[in-house]
C-alpha cells in the first residue's frame, strides 16, 4: 500500500513539473506585460504583406516581410473621427501573433490602425525633426484617449526621415531591411469573437508606405548602365494615409545619388531580352506631381555613354502621383538620339525628355480581387462593370490575372449568362465558353487577359428588382469565371448615357431605379483615370456634403456616400471617362457585412445638338 501510494505521489509530483515547464515556455514568448487580465482579451492576427506584383514567388523577400510584433492603435468610432483608446503592440507565441486589446462592450464601432515594420522602431509625429519610439509612453505623448482622432494620427504619424541627400544607403534595399507597412481593420466589438482578418476569414494584405521603382531597356540600339541618381524625392511619408491624398512633402525632400554623382546608384542586370534593375528595386516613399520627382539613367549610345532624364507621365504626357504599394516600370524602347554628357545637364533638362522612347507600367495589383488556394490564384480588376451609355457598343468590363499552369480539362471556362437576359449584352473577347488563358509556354506569368462584352441600351431592364407584364425579372447579367476549384463572378450593369447638360450621380446607400443614374453601393474610396477626353477636367468626385475641394479625381469618405459631378458638355461630340469605385461594405450597411469590392464605371456624355435652320 505504502508503495501505491508512493507512486501516486511521485505522478503527481511528475505531472506538476511538467505543466509547469510548458506554462514556462508560454510565459517566456509572450511579456510580462501582456499576461492577460479579468478585461483583457488575446486576439491573433492574421495578417501578410501584399505582393507588388501578383501572389508569386519572389527573389526579394525582404520587401514583403511583416514583423511578428506590430503595434494595434484601437480608435473608438467609424469614420475619420474616432478618437484613440490605447496602443498595444502584439507579440509572437508559438510562431503566431497575438495582441492583448481591452475588452469593448458598448455597442460601439471600433478600427484597428495595424502598423508593422516601424523604421528603427522610430516615429515622428507631424515633423521631422521630433523622434518618438515605438513605446506606450511615447505613444500616449501624443495621442490622448478620448480626444485624439483617427484622422490626425493618419496626418500626423511619419516615418523617420531619411539623409539629405542619401547618398550612404539605398532606403529598404538592403538585406534583412523592411518596409513599413500599415492596414485599417474596422470590428464591432472587442471581445473573445474579434477576428484581426478579412470577413471571409482570409488573411488581411497589410499595404505598404513605399513605392518600388525598376528600369528595363529592350532597345537594341542603346544599353542601359544603370540608375545614376532619383532627384526630388520626399524623405519621409506617412505610416498609414487614411484619406486617399499624397502628403506634402515639398519643403521635405531628399535625393538618392552616389556621392559627386562618382558611379551608379544601382547596375543594371543582363537578361535574354536586355537590362534591367529589377533585383536591385529602388523604394521611395509616395510622391505629389508638384515634387518633380525623376530619375537619371546611365547608358551607352553609338558607343557613347550618356545621362537620360526619366519622368513619371501618363499616356496625354501627364505628371503622376508616385503613390505607395505601386510599382512603377520604365521600360526603354529604343534610343532616338543622344543624351547629356553630364548628370547636371540632365537634371537642367526639359521634364519629359524625348531622346527616349519608353513606356511606363504600373502596378497597382494589390487593388485587384484575388481568390487563391494553396496552388494558384484567380483575380479580377474589378468585379462590377456599370455603363452609362444609350447605344450598343463593346466595352472592356474587367481584366482578369491568374498564375495558374495547369490546363483544366473541365472547369477552365469563361462564360456569360446572356441567353437568361435576352442577348442584352453578351460577351466579345474571349467568347462565352472559351477557355480562360492561362501561364503556358511562352506567356507571361502573371497571364492577363482583357475582358471584353457587348452591351445594348436595353440592359438596363435586366435587375432583380425590376417587373413586367410575365413576372419579375430575376437574372442580373454576369461573366463567370471558373477555374479548377475557383469561382468568379463580374456583374454587368447599364444605366442611360449622362445628358449634355450635366447632372451628380450619386452613390450610396439608396433604392434603386433604372431611370435613375444613382446607385445602392455604400462607398470608400473613388479616383477618375486618365483618358483621351480628359475626364478629371469635367468628373468631378464630391462628398455628400458638397464643400468645396481642390482635388476631385480621388476622394475617401466615411460614410459610404461619393458624388460624381459631370459638368455641362460644351462640345457636339459625345466624351467618355472612367471612374474606379472601392466599395467596404455591403449597401445596407449591415451590421458585421463587409464585402471589399472594386467597381469600374464607364461615363458616356451626350454632346450638344445642332440645330439646322
Amino acid at each position: 500500500m505504502k508503495e501505491f501510494v508512493l507512486y501516486i505521489v511521485c505522478l503527481w509530483c511528475l505531472a506538476f513539473l511538467m505543466s509547469g515547464c510548458e506554462d514556462s515556455i508560454h510565459l517566456s514568448e509572450r511579456p510580462d506585460n501582456n499576461k492577460p487580465q479579468a478585461d483583457k482579451v488575446q486576439i491573433e492576427i492574421f495578417a501578410r504583406a501584399n505582393s507588388y506584383h501578383y501572389p508569386t514567388v519572389r527573389t526579394m523577400d525582404d520587401e514583403d516581410r511583416v514583423g511578428k510584433t506590430p503595434w494595434i492603435l484601437v480608435f473608438k468610432g467609424e469614420n475619420a473621427n474616432a478618437t484613440f483608446v490605447e496602443a498595444v503592440q502584439a507579440f509572437e507565441m508559438v510562431g503566431k501573433r497575438y495582441v492583448i486589446l481591452t475588452k469593448q462592450s458598448d455597442n460601439s464601432k471600433y478600427q484597428l490602425l495595424i502598423l508593422a515594420n516601424p523604421l528603427n522602431d522610430k516615429f515622428y509625429y507631424g515633423n521631422n525633426v521630433t523622434e518618438y519610439l515605438f513605446t506606450e509612453s511615447d505613444l500616449r505623448m501624443n495621442m490622448i484617449p478620448g480626444i485624439t482622432t483617427l484622422s490626425e494620427v493618419c496626418a500626423k504619424m511619419l516615418t523617420e526621415p531619411l539623409e539629405s541627400p542619401a547618398t550612404s544607403v539605398i532606403p529598404f534595399s538592403n538585406d534583412g531591411e523592411t518596409i513599413p507597412m500599415s492596414y485599417l481593420l474596422g470590428v464591432d466589438k472587442i471581445d473573445t469573437t474579434t477576428r484581426i482578418e478579412n470577413s471571409d476569414g482570409s488573411t488581411i494584405e497589410l499595404i505598404r508606405a513605399a513605392a518600388k521603382m525598376v528600369v528595363a531597356n529592350k532597345a537594341d540600339n542603346f544599353y542601359l548602365k544603370g540608375i545614376t541618381a532619383v532627384v526630388n524625392v520626399p524623405r519621409q511619408g506617412r505610416l498609414h494615409n487614411q484619406d486617399g491624398t499624397v502628403m506634402n512633402n515639398m519643403a521635405n525632400l531628399t535625393e538618392y545619388c552616389q556621392t559627386g554623382y562618382g558611379s551608379s546608384l544601382v547596375v543594371t542586370d543582363n537578361s535574354a531580352v536586355g537590362q534591367s534593375t529589377e533585383m536591385k528595386p529602388l523604394y521611395l516613399y509616395e510622391s505629389d506631381i508638384q515634387n518633380n520627382t525623376y530619375l537619371i539613367v546611365e547608358g551607352t549610345y553609338e558607343n557613347k555613354d550618356y545621362f537620360y532624364k526619366l519622368v513619371l507621365v501618363d499616356g496625354n504626357y501627364n505628371l503622376m502621383d508616385i503613390l505607395r504599394n505601386h510599382s512603377y516600370t520604365f521600360t526603354i524602347i529604343k534610343a532616338k538620339g543622344p543624351g547629356y554628357d553630364t548628370v547636371e545637364d540632365a537634371k537642367a533638362s526639359k521634364a519629359s525628355n524625348v531622346d527616349l522612347d519608353y513606356k511606363l507600367s504600373v502596378d497597382d495589383s494589390y487593388s485587384y480581387e484575388m481568390i487563391s488556394n494553396n496552388d494558384f490564384y484567380l483575380g479580377v480588376s474589378n468585379s462590377v462593370f456599370i455603363a452609362y451609355a444609350s447605344e450598343d457598343k463593346i466595352y472592356e468590363v474587367t481584366s482578369v490575372a491568374t498564375n495558374c499552369k495547369t490546363n483544366f480539362l473541365n472547369s477552365c471556362r469563361i462564360g456569360d449568362n446572356h441567353i437568361e437576359v435576352d442577348d442584352a449584352f453578351s460577351l466579345t473577347n474571349p467568347v462565352d465558353g472559351a477557355r480562360i488563358p492561362i501561364v503556358e509556354g511562352s506567356t507571361p506569368d502573371p497571364n492577363i487577359t482583357q475582358v471584353e462584352s457587348l452591351i445594348t441600351s436595353k440592359l438596363r431592364l435586366h435587375e432583380d428588382y425590376q417587373t413586367d407584364e410575365g413576372g419579375i425579372y430575376r437574372k442580373n447579367a454576369y461573366i463567370t469565371l471558373k477555374l479548377g476549384n475557383l469561382e468568379k463572378k463580374i456583374r454587368v450593369r447599364q444605366r442611360l448615357a449622362v445628358p449634355q447638360e450635366g447632372l451628380i450621380l450619386k452613390y450610396m446607400p439608396t433604392t434603386e431605379d433604372v431611370d435613375s443614374y444613382d446607385m445602392n453601393f455604400y462607398c470608400l474610396t473613388a479616383y477618375v483615370e486618365d483618358g483621351a477626353d480628359n475626364p478629371k477636367t469635367w468628373i468631378k468626385l464630391r462628398p455628400s456634403s458638397s464643400d468645396g475641394r481642390n482635388m476631385t479625381d480621388r476622394i475617401t469618405v466615411d460614410n459610404g456616400k461619393i458624388y460624381m459631378e459631370v459638368t455641362a458638355n460644351e462640345g457636339t461630340a459625345s466624351r467618355n471617362g472612367l471612374v474606379y469605385l472601392t466599395t467596404i461594405k455591403a449597401p445596407d450597411n449591415s451590421s458585421g457585412i463587409r464585402t471589399t469590392q472594386r467597381v469600374k464605371i464607364n461615363i458616356t456624355q451626350k454632346g450638344k445638338t445642332i440645330v439646322s435652320n
